[in-house]
């Protein structure tokens, strides 16, 4: 009698063993889960931060940009360099500001000098974070229904395409003369 009363102690012993070991196993796998809400919430946050930084950046007049026309300010990308390649994105050359490339060093036309400070500048923030961007500057001409790109979209790491879990930083409407101009920034992992 004894013998059978402890062989059911012994099972009561290992299922309850069992038992904690499958909990802490779940426990495991759940603390060792990442929180995918904030994931999300941190890359759009990063996304949007990083473009509302990028369209309030200057560029200093007297050293990199030389502008047309005499008083004209250091102009600011989001809203003096991108307006001036809206109105002059089909022009052969012309347009109001002639600022120094970051990398190439020369002076380029605003379309150009976009492209290349907003790769420039992303490539040293998000590129060296190794983060996947997309970067498209689009404007919507009133009469016209489908948006063209203002500049060569910017991508890094492979882009963020649709089918990969990306986020967007919102759109940043710019009004210009040309047109609407929608900025937006994609991150993804």
């Amino acid at each position: 009698m004894t013998s059978k009363r402890s062989q059911i102690e012994m099972v009561g012993l290992v299922v309850i063993v069992l038992l904690i070991t499958v909990g802490m196993l779940f426990l495991a796998t759940f603390a060792l889960k990442s929180d995918p809400h904030k994931k999300i919430f941190t890359r759009k946050g990063l996304s949007y931060s990083t473009l509302s930084a990028l369209m309030k950046a200057t560029v200093e007049t007297n050293a990199d940009c030389v502008p047309q026309y005499q008083g004209l300010e250091s102009p600011q990308i989001g809203k003096d360099i991108i307006d001036d390649c809206a109105r002059y994105h089909d022009t052969d050359g012309y347009s109001q500001y002639r600022c120094r490339g970051p990398v190439s060093g020369e002076r380029l036309h605003s379309c150009d000098f976009l492209h290349e400070m907003m790769s420039y500048l992303l490539n040293q923030t998000l590129g060296s974070w190794n983060k996947n961007y997309e970067f498209h500057s689009q404007l919507i001409v009133f009469q016209e229904t489908t948006p063209q790109d203002l500049i060569e979209p910017v991508i890094a790491g492979g882009g963020c395409p649709k089918y990969k879990e990306r986020d967007a930083s919102g759109l940043f409407p710019i009004n210009t003369d040309a047109g609407l101009v929608e900025n937006v920034l994609y991150l993804c992992d």
